[in-house]
């Protein structure tokens, strides 16, 4: 996980790039909640899991006002 570390927060479309750069599998898991979505836009990533073949990243949807 520490090795990571530095990913967490990113927007997830670079967290993506990066493992597709390193030829890293990785599966997606999206958190909705269900109050104010239409405020919620930019998805950053929260989790990374390793699994045994590959890796499991968790994102959830921020504000873009938090920039």
């Amino acid at each position: 996980m520490s090795k990571y570390y530095a990913l967490l927060g990113l927007h997830l479309d670079k967290v993506k790039m990066y493992f597709d750069d390193n030829k890293i599998k990785y599966s997606v898991k999206i958190i909705e909640g269900k109050k104010d979505k239409d405020k919620l836009v930019v998805p950053r990533v929260i989790r990374i899991f390793e699994k045994s073949d590959s890796v499991e990243i968790t994102a959830t949807y921020f504000s873009d006002s938090l920039l």
